[in-house]
């Protein structure tokens, strides 16, 4: 098979010009000023800490030359790399006069003058990426680089126990740089989490387009309508059809999840395609931490009709639109996006009700003796089936409790907009709390009670029987006489008209 001619891609979005100059130095001596101390009367709150990146070339193929500058310390800062293997493409650490400072294991410390704690660093971004080679760490595709925040920049500690931190990346022509992260003119902001739970960057030369969507919480009846944004980071070496078709698939991705949510669910998100994989979408995973970032892995072939037909990329995006819930909760995260991502794509017309609940009947049997033990203790596949059963009983028990007019989406979205965003991390409590309030309902919370602190067995044949639900014949049979059948006809479809989103082909 003859291999693809090899284009180079550009950074479709950079900053660049003089603009951008005189953008930067305005912000750094705005941050100056407020570093020397607050005017009288001055009540916002500047960063513990600004970070000045400069990303290059290099002979070994990206690099960047860091320059931290933290207040609030009183004798001086420690800066830590997340581990050894980092440390190792740390070179050329000083401290504000410029003198060399030694790392002493995987850290290095400055003292504070006029007081403030500064540092100098050069990074070694490609050797690193080679070294670690794992979309969960850093990896480098063409000229571009996937990475963790925390696999190029240095922890700050003794600032604040969860600094604040403003990062400024100015990219050298023809390179670009993206995060999940906020931003602010030209700096993005990490707030409200440490280095180690923050999301993905990428860096270097890679396809970058702003996906345009309907706002968080937009789509609700008597809401001002308002948009947000997608980033797209496509990284390898791609033809431009295929990038194209690529950008397209999220794109009507992204615009199906705006019909469960109301709006899209994060602003500002981040999420890169990146080569891999013998499958057409294969291994996918998204961080929460100071924003939303994800990644999913796209095999070599672009076929639009069989990036369809997969359920990777709205798996993913559910994430997006959940906070990570603390305390052995993997169940309750990926249940809920393994639940949600069928119906999804049902009220998108993209499946049929009948192939969403033969899914379901094939499936949740995998889950089922999770339930013979607390759900905290469920781990692997199971967790994840597990976890869809326990979503379908809340589906029917939020319904069952409000006569029908609210569903699980209800419980989910209303979370979403009360403030447990994609980018925080909350207890179960906290979220169920959340979802009944949301719902009127204390569907949630009993099912919490009889599942996760006790263990109640599922007695998932008498759950099919009374929704209506059995295979004949190797065909799935919908019993609309059953008990619950009238709950069952409101789960895939949800409530009122539905709202197709159109596939390439169907246009």
């Amino acid at each position: 098979m003859l291999a693809r001619p090899r284009r180079p891609l550009q950074a479709f979005v950079k900053p660049g010009g003089a603009d951008f100059g005189v953008c930067c130095a305005v912000r750094r001596l705005a941050l100056l000023l407020a570093f020397l101390g607050p005017a009288s009367g001055a009540v916002a709150q500047p960063a513990d800490c600004t970070v000045d990146a400069a990303l290059e070339r290099s002979a070994s193929g990206l690099a960047l030359d860091v320059h931290y500058r933290c207040r609030g310390a009183s004798d001086g800062v420690t800066f830590h790399a997340e581990s050894e293997r980092i440390a190792r493409h740390v070179a050329d650490f000083s401290d504000p006069r410029g003198y060399p400072v030694a790392a002493l294991d995987d850290r290095w410390r400055v003292t504070v003058r006029d007081g403030i704690a500064q540092a100098r660093y050069r990074y070694d971004l490609s050797g690193y990426a080679r070294v670690a080679a794992s979309n969960s760490w850093a990896i480098q595709h063409g000229g571009g680089v996937l990475a963790l925040l925390s696999s190029w920049l240095l922890e700050p500690r003794e600032v604040a126990s969860v600094p604040t931190i403003d990062i400024t990346v100015r990219p050298e022509t023809g390179l670009a740089f993206a995060a999940g992260l906020p931003r602010a003119g030209d700096a993005w902001g990490l707030a409200g989490v440490t280095l180690r739970f923050a999301g993905y960057s990428v860096l270097g030369a890679f396809d970058l387009r702003d996906i345009d969507l309907p706002a968080p919480g937009s789509l609700r009846p008597g809401a001002t309508p308002a948009r947000s944004r997608l980033r797209l980071a496509i990284l390898g070496d791609r033809e431009p059809q295929a990038r194209d078709d690529l950008a397209d698939w999220v794109r009507r991705t992204a615009l199906a999840q705006t019909h469960y949510w109301d709006g899209f669910t994060y602003d500002g998100a981040l999420m890169a395609l990146v080569p891999g994989g013998s499958r057409p979408v294969g291994f996918g995973r998204v961080v929460p931490g100071g924003g939303v970032s994800g990644m999913i892995q796209i095999g070599a072939r672009v076929d639009p009709r069989r990036l369809f037909d997969d359920w990777v990329l709205t798996h993913e995006l559910i994430h997006t639109g959940m906070p990570f819930v603390r305390g052995r909760a993997t169940w309750f995260m990926e249940g809920a996006a393994t639940y949600i991502e069928p119906i999804v794509r049902a009220r998108a017309g993209w499946k049929s009700e009948a192939e969403v609940w033969t899914e379901w009947l094939e499936q949740m049997p995998i889950g089922v003796s999770a339930f013979d033990a607390p759900l905290v203790q469920v781990q692997g596949r199971q967790a994840y089936w597990a976890g869809a059963l326990f979503m379908l009983l809340a589906d029917l028990g939020i319904r069952q409790a409000s006569g029908g007019a609210h569903g699980l989406e209800d419980c989910l979205k209303g979370a979403l907009h009360a403030g447990f965003t994609g980018d925080r991390r909350v207890s179960l409590a906290e979220y169920v709390d959340a979802c009944d309030r949301a719902t009127g309902t204390t569907a949630m919370s009993t099912l919490v009670r009889r599942h996760v602190a006790d263990a109640t067995p599922v007695n998932l044949a008498a759950l099919w029987r009374d929704l209506g639900v059995a295979r004949e014949d190797g065909r799935i049979v919908l019993d609309d006489m059953a008990p619950l059948a009238r709950w069952r006809r409101l789960i895939v479809p949800g409530i009122g008209p539905p709202r197709h989103v159109p596939r390439p082909w169907e246009n």
